[in-house]
């Protein structure tokens, strides 16, 4: 038999497939009102149009709060340019497998920079006096 009539379903591509158009398809929301549940899932953070972030949360709406405040009162960015969508997954075990799946499927930047998530690191914390995170780096808070 010719190997052009096999057919093996990609369970893995469909999930992803299935995950972003529902994500895609959902409102956006300002960071600053994000009206979001206080239940698991994961959210994806928008800088203008582009994908910057994507996180997993037992409280949504606690998560995107502390979002908040990290992107407050910094130098070259604005909260109010900060857009988010969320996805609430009603088993707890799928949000890490979707939050790993978001990521690999949009590489957002954010997820790269040490000190953005609010459960990094905060200063000093590395051990070297003097440290500063790269988050407070790159958006210096405004003094």
């Amino acid at each position: 038999m010719c190997e052009h009539h096999n057919f093996t379903f990609d369970v893995d591509r469909a999930y992803e497939d299935q995950l972003t158009s529902v994500l895609e398809a959902s409102p956006t929301h300002p960071i600053e009102l994000p009206d979001a549940p206080q239940i698991f899932g994961v959210y994806v953070l928008y800088w203008g149009k582009v994908t910057v972030y994507v996180g997993q949360a037992q409280n949504l709406r606690n998560r995107l709060r502390d979002h908040l405040r990290k992107i407050q009162r910094r130098q070259g960015i604005n909260a109010s340019d900060v857009t988010c969508k969320y996805l609430t997954i009603a088993r707890l075990w799928e949000v890490a497998r979707a939050e790993a799946v978001l990521i690999a499927r949009f590489n957002p930047e954010w997820n790269g920079i040490p000190g953005f998530s609010s459960h990094a690191p905060g200063s000093g914390r590395p051990g070297r006096p003097g440290y500063v995170n790269q988050w407070d780096q790159r958006f210096p808070p405004i003094t």
